[in-house]
């Protein structure tokens, strides 16, 4: 069997190259592979219409001149959007996946309810969720807003149902408001130990407790 000559093998690969810069070229600025469609997945609280918004990308442009970093950075700038990618889905989608944040809990205020994450940070004003605590006094500070969040994440599920409200009335001393009781948490530490006591006390009869040492409750 001939060996193919050095020049046929040459010809064969420039012509495919010159194939696929042709396609390229047609996908890249012919509107044959245009966007049609944005979709969007992860989202709950933000709509279709605006995370499509969000990504810059009009309608018709080919998908192959989409910019899928810039697309996602536009959708991430959304408050309740905590990230987003992007990716071209051939021949004319653009899909966008998000991550959105999660509102543990809000501080009331003049324009409405400022939502918090689980780090402390305020994201977003908007409706809270059911399961979100409120917060009071001298959340201001975001370490104290941390704080604050790292006792609401040690919460039972009853116990997160029953506390209608944080106080921090310093770094050093939270109060919950219960619906029928007072708990004095102190210091955000020994989160754990202290939602147990808290249990405890959900069971107990009394206004006013003291949990900040949860080996021994006391109260007035």
């Amino acid at each position: 069997m001939r060996a193919m000559p050095v020049k046929r093998i040459a010809g064969a690969i420039a012509a495919l190259l010159v194939l696929v810069a042709v396609a390229w070229a047609i996908i890249y600025f012919t509107p044959v592979m245009t966007v049609k469609n944005v979709v969007a997945d992860g989202n709950q609280h933000v709509s279709d219409e605006d995370i499509a918004s969000a990504t810059g990308v009009e309608p018709g442009i080919p998908l192959a001149q989409v910019n899928t970093r810039e697309a996602a950075s536009g959708v991430a700038s959304l408050p309740w959007v905590k990230s987003a990618t992007a990716s071209r889905s051939w021949p004319s989608t653009l899909k966008i996946k998000v991550e959105e944040n999660v509102a543990v809990a809000f501080m009331k205020g003049s324009q409405g309810a400022t939502l918090i994450d689980a780090e402390g940070r305020e994201f977003a004003v908007d409706t809270p969720p059911d399961n979100a605590v409120e917060l009071t006094g001298g959340m201001n500070d975001e370490n104290v807003r941390k704080d604050a969040v790292d006792i609401v994440a040690s919460l039972s599920e009853k116990a997160k149902g029953a506390v209608d409200s944080i106080e921090a009335r310093s770094k050093y001393d939270f109060v919950l408001h219960l619906k029928d009781k007072t708990v004095v948490w102190g210091a955000s530490e020994d989160n754990e130990n202290k939602s147990l006591a808290l249990d405890t006390v959900l069971q107990r009869e009394g206004g006013e407790f003291n949990v900040s040492n949860p080996q021994q409750i006391t109260s007035k």
